[in-house]
């Protein structure tokens, strides 16, 4: 949509009309939901209309931001991982999946270009070499480089300040996300058909948010080339999305550094931070699972059977 038929259907917004382009996909507010006698998770994300995607978006590169760190002294939860091993082996096949995704997804459109940035905290030394060994396999052009400062939220911080300058889509990632074959493939795929389809940017979460079937709220339904995917308000700061929303809504990034941070970590939630990306642009999750955060049963998706992928990724 031109400037012009935006402009023209902002003022006739407050009259009950929105236009859009003929046969083009539509989602509308429920206004019932919305009233205040409605608790607030059933408000719905204001997705309809006027959506941001400025004329000059590359949607053709991406440039994917793994955050690492193996160190004996890391400050992580203590509880047993749903895999039962180490730290180290969970991390690596992690990665080993995320690299098959990315030479799957080469190789399936030859006109894309990814980039693979490692930002490793301080891994212990023969980790590090062993992290570095590994990202050195990627099938594109790739960077291992170190944090400039040590600590969760620094580093999240670090990574969203590098996206944010980048004129592609970018997917900020956790070195514990296991991937399927095809998942930047299938969510690449998705994410250009939004901004055809909707003119606008997006935001998409590789899996479902356990929230999700707990603080329930409304979802649209939205049908993608092989598999269905819905209308979401929560995720945790692993996501793709493009640089240009990273830049423009600066603001909802900026405490991320506090996360890790005792005193201030209310500040760097998801709450308080990246899900209010929710209310300028539209985030979606599939239903069938590109990746799984492979921390603990309740970080998985639903009904999913990670063991086959977690099998197949013992080596690359």
């Amino acid at each position: 949509m031109n400037d012009a038929l935006k402009l023209l259907s902002k003022s006739l917004k407050p009259f009950g009309y929105h236009i859009r382009k003929y046969k083009a996909p539509n989602i509308l507010r429920i206004p019932a939901l919305e009233q205040e006698s409605f608790d607030q998770s059933l408000s719905l994300p204001k997705v309809a209309g006027g959506g941001y995607l400025p004329k000059d978006a590359k949607l053709d590169e991406m440039v994917i931001f793994m955050r690492t760190c193996i160190r004996e002294n890391r400050n992580i939860d203590k509880t047993k991982r749903i895999t039962g091993v180490t730290l180290e082996e969970n991390t690596r096949r992690c990665l080993y999946s995320l690299l098959k995704s990315i030479d799957h997804a080469l190789k399936a459109n030859s006109e894309r270009k990814i980039k693979l940035i490692c930002l490793d905290d301080n891994s212990d030394e023969p980790y590090r070499a062993r992290l570095s060994e590994i990202i050195a396999k990627a099938p594109c052009e790739y960077e291992f480089l170190q944090t400039t400062q040590t600590g969760q939220g620094l580093s999240l911080h670090e990574q969203f300040t590098m996206g944010s300058e980048r004129n592609a889509l970018v997917y900020f990632c956790e070195d514990d996300y296991l991937h399927e074959i095809d998942a930047i493939d299938t969510c690449w795929n998705f994410y250009c058909r939004i901004a055809n389809d909707y003119d606008t940017h997006c935001v998409i979460y590789p899996q479902e948010h356990a929230v999700l079937y707990s603080d329930h709220y409304p979802s649209y339904i939205v049908l993608g080339d092989d598999r269905h995917w819905r209308t979401i308000r929560h995720a945790t700061h692993t996501f793709i999305t493009h640089g240009q929303v990273v830049k423009k809504f600066w603001d909802y990034f900026e405490n991320t550094k506090f996360v890790g941070d005792k005193k201030n970590r209310k500040k760097g939630s998801e709450a308080h931070t990246t899900n209010k990306l929710f209310e300028k642009v539209p985030g979606f999750s599939p239903l069938r699972p590109a990746a799984s955060h492979l921390q603990f049963e309740d970080t998985m998706p639903p009904l999913y059977d990670w063991k086959a992928l977690w099998a197949a990724n013992e080596q690359l």
